[in-house]
């Protein structure tokens, strides 16, 4: 996978952690990075649609969880993978966050290898759904062109 295939946003009001991201991330995609959730907000009704979102929970202006409840309860937004990456290690949170169906939840400071999987198996998945709908589609498709001619 070039650099720029797949889009991930980074929402973290640290820039350390940002940049780490970025840097980590930015040889196999394209990363954006906010340091609030408004900001974040603003870039997705943009039209802006990234493939994932990296989200910490402790954020200004809007905060992650707030950010992460917007998102998944609006009609565009809700199938963006979420990846929540947090020092917040609380059950509460945890499942605030599950409830809202967040694909990872990772406690700062987390392990970049094991974040690099998570990506990895989240745009595998991604590929894999896309490629089974194009299958159940082709059925289809050729009863079209049939009832067509």
């Amino acid at each position: 996978m070039k650099n720029g295939d797949k889009t991930i946003l980074i929402i973290d009001d640290q820039a350390s952690i940002r940049y780490l991201l970025g840097s980590f991330l930015n040889n196999q995609y394209r990363v954006i990075g906010f340091e609030d959730g408004f900001s974040a907000m603003q870039w997705l009704a943009s039209a802006n649609i990234p493939d994932l979102i990296l989200l910490d929970l402790n954020v200004p202006r809007l905060s992650g969880q707030d950010f992460l409840a917007q998102i998944k309860r609006s009609g565009f937004f809700q199938d963006i993978p979420v990846v929540i990456i947090s020092g917040d290690d609380t059950k509460e949170t945890k499942d605030f966050c599950d409830g809202f169906g967040v694909d990872a939840y990772l406690v700062k400071p987390f392990d970049p290898v094991k974040l690099n999987e998570i990506v990895k198996n989240i745009f595998a998945e991604q590929s894999d759904k896309v490629a089974i709908e194009q299958n159940e589609a082709k059925p289809i498709l050729k009863k079209l062109i049939r009832l067509k001619k």
